[in-house]
């Protein structure tokens, strides 16, 4: 009997985790982060490492969730959307190795039309046997990469074991309209398809599976990032962000001090979007939509 009394206290507290856990959430903005001296066009973690691709000065950066800067790189021309991923594909016999397990940051040059490598500080740059225009955005995950290429408005995509390239300039599903970044997931690859003003959704055979965001009246769809439960689309031209769920349906729209977002990430419950005009790192918090008192 006494083991009853310890047993049902224990069963209660899991339902009302599970409860809280299952409670609708939406995105409250927090605060405001200066970044000084910095006009950030793209965001990438390594864990809860910041890094920010600064295009106009030519640099990438580490920064604290203060905006303070930890360490800069740069030699870089007009990096864009960057991603942390294994550098596990070629690059440059400079390293003297092909395979290089360790986690490397990956920067799309759009203004050298190259694809940087950075590892213990070093740079070196993806081979490809095939020519980039304008490399604006990447994506690693896995043995897996996708660039998208700006002015050739594809997507090159690297599979693991081969390159292809899908897309081609137009309006109609599956073409780009200058494509600015990308993001691989488990089974899908997303697109910004920035002056289409929509966000577009691939298999990994680089057939179109669907489309979102063209009614929502988007002017330039810069950034994209996918988390397990949502889709976010940065929309440059009217100060915004908008959250899309799985299904491709708005759930969300985020105006408060946004001001020509670039990019996203969500770490955790926090979601940091990128303000290329004003400097800023604007922060999100996932929190319990308030209930209404009866």
């Amino acid at each position: 009997m006494n083991k009853w009394i310890y047993i049902i206290p224990i069963f209660f507290g899991m339902v009302s985790c599970n409860e809280n856990d299952d409670q609708p959430k939406e995105w409250l903005f927090e605060k405001v982060v200066a970044l000084d001296g910095i006009n950030p066009i793209g965001i990438a973690a390594d864990g809860n490492d910041i890094f920010l691709s600064d295009g106009d000065h030519n640099r990438v950066l580490k920064v604290n969730s203060d905006g303070d800067i930890m360490f800069e790189m740069d030699g870089f021309d007009r990096p864009m959307h960057i991603d942390f991923g294994k550098a596990d594909m070629q690059i440059t016999d400079k390293m003297k190795t092909s395979m290089l397990k360790e986690r490397a940051l990956f920067v799309p040059e759009y203004g050298r039309d190259s694809i940087a490598v950075m590892r213990d500080n070093k740079m070196d740059y993806l081979i490809l046997n095939d020519s980039l225009d304008a490399p604006a955005g990447i994506s690693v995950y896995d043995d897996e990469i996708a660039i998208a290429d700006f002015y050739t408005n594809r997507i090159l995509y690297y599979n693991g074991s081969e390159w292809m390239s899908f897309g081609k300039e137009g309006n109609a599903m599956g073409d780009f309209y200058y494509p600015t970044d990308v993001q691989i997931t488990e089974d899908k690859i997303y697109v910004a398809d920035a002056y289409n003003n929509r966000g577009q959704v691939f298999d990994k055979t680089g057939k179109v599976l669907a489309q979102f965001g063209q009614d929502e009246n988007l002017n330039a769809a810069t950034g994209i990032y996918v988390s397990e439960n949502e889709i976010f689309l940065t929309d440059f031209e009217n100060d915004r962000v908008i959250v899309f769920g799985m299904d491709y349906q708005v759930k969300q729209v985020l105006e408060t001090s946004i001001d020509k977002p670039t990019d996203l990430i969500v770490i955790d419950n926090m979601l940091l979007i990128t303000n290329y005009r004003n400097g800023e790192m604007v922060r999100y918090t996932l929190q319990p939509i308030a209930s209404e008192e009866k």
